[in-house]
Parts: C-alpha cells; structure tokens; sequence
C-alpha cells in the first residue's frame, strides 16, 4: 500500500515507520523534518501544506499530547489536534484514515487534551472509512525522557497518584495498529491490555499526591474489539521493571480486566 504517515518522527511513529516501510511505500508528514529556517516556513505543516498527492491508507498520528501541557495552552491543542485533523478528513473524504485518539476520550470534560480528541472522534464520525484508536499509557523498553517511567526507572519521580492505568508496549501497540490496518471496524477502538495498575504501587515509597481534577482516576482499554482481530499483548510492565531491578520491591495491585 501507499500510506500517509503522520508524526512519523514521533515516539510512536518513528516505530510504526520502521515496521511499515518493510512492505509498503509510506511518506511522512512531520514539523522535525520540514523546516526551511531561511524563510521560517515549515513544508510539513499539516495546517497549511500542500496536499496533492494521493494514497491508499493514511495513519495520522501527529498532534499535541499531555494533560497537563494542554491546561496551558488548550488554543494549540485545538489547532493542532482537531483543526489538523479535519482539514485531513476534508481533503481525503473517501481514504481509509486511522486516527490517533486517547483513553482521555472517554472524560472530555477533564482537559483540553481530552476534549480535543474527543471532538476529532466525533469529527471523524462523519466520514464513513475512518477508525480513531484510543492509545492507553504507552511504554517501552527506553523511555521516552520527562515521562513516569524514565523518571520511575531512573529514581527521578517526586511523587505518585492513586491512578489506575493501562499500560501498552509500543511493541504490543505497533502489532494493534497493523491489525487496524487490515480491518474494516469504523468508530473507536481501544488499544491496551486490560489490564490496569495502580500508580502509586510503582513507588510506594514516595508521597501520594490526592488532588488531580484534571486526570482520569481509572483507565482500563475495552479489549473486545481488538481482540476480534486476534490481538494478544505480549509485553508486560511487571517484567520491564524487573529487568530494571524495581519488580522485587513493587507489590502490584490489578483492577480488574476487562
């Protein structure tokens, strides 16, 4: 196939891409790769760059992530996460588009953040080839650096929450995403384990910080969709801490699955 590659310099997309140019052509479209600093004009601006070219597949991942970033500038989220997106869904009415969505959806009230993938889910509702995946909490075997599990891994966390969250491997999410790709769901779909945990069991050591208005308390991925297509997490992050000496001093506590 010819795929359209969004944030394809991302945590997420750098990983895709790789998986994906093995057996398709793909073209990336990400701010990293398109500056001209002479002229101060981006060539990849998915918000105003020419978009002539034709393909069979898009997977659009680029957009802004974080809760907390998106309290201080909720405008850029909405430019960048939902005005982006339509604009891609206005020029390719009738390709088949993936969407990079969030777990955060599902409480669009909370934040910025959420509600604009929200809205690019109801947006995208109004084309009839489209499936936005809601990411749970993805990890890897590096940590992307600033986010909980560097800074749990290199003893840099200052404190924990009572959340409970579902974390993926990029691994286990680059194998769901491909999946997507040869299905034919439309809507939403969730993308995580099932499984969630409870942040404050990763260091139970350190102050427990109660009050989060804007955050999910639970999130846990709804793996029945997925699942009909035959996915099966093979990473888990009791294992990645252990391998990072952690795992014999965290007593874990499982919500239930779902």
């Amino acid at each position: 196939m010819h795929i359209m590659l969004t944030g394809h310099r991302g945590f997420i997309g750098s990983h895709l891409l790789k998986r994906l140019t093995q057996n398709h052509s793909v073209v990336g479209f990400d701010l990293k790769d398109g500056w001209d600093r002479d002229n101060l004009h981006n060539s990849q601006d998915l918000a105003s760059c020419e978009l002539k070219e034709e393909f069979d597949l898009i997977i659009h991942l680029a957009g802004k992530s974080g809760v907390r970033e998106s309290m201080k500038d909720p405008a850029g989220y909405w430019q960048n996460n939902v005005e982006v997106t339509k604009r891609l869904l206005e020029r390719y009415p009738n390709t088949r588009m993936l969407i990079a969505s969030s777990s955060s959806a599902y409480e669009p009230h909370l934040n910025p953040y959420a509600a604009s993938k929200y809205i690019v889910e109801e947006a995208a509702a109004c084309y009839s080839n489209t499936l936005c995946m809601r990411f749970h909490t993805v990890y890897s075997d590096t940590p992307r650096k600033g986010m909980f599990m560097q800074k749990l891994i290199d003893g840099e966390l200052e404190y924990v929450t009572t959340h409970y969250r579902d974390f993926i491997h990029i691994n286990d999410l680059c194998d769901a995403i491909e999946l997507c790709m040869k299905s034919k769901y439309t809507g939403e779909i969730d993308i995580g384990t099932g499984l969630p945990f409870k942040i404050s069991d990763f260091a139970p050591n350190l102050p427990v910080k109660i009050h989060t208005p804007n955050e999910r308390q639970w999130t846990c991925a709804n793996m029945e969709k997925i699942r009909t297509l035959g996915f099966k997490p093979k990473y888990s992050v009791e294992k990645l801490l252990t391998n990072n000496n952690l795992g014999n001093i965290i007593n874990f506590t499982n919500g239930e699955t779902v």
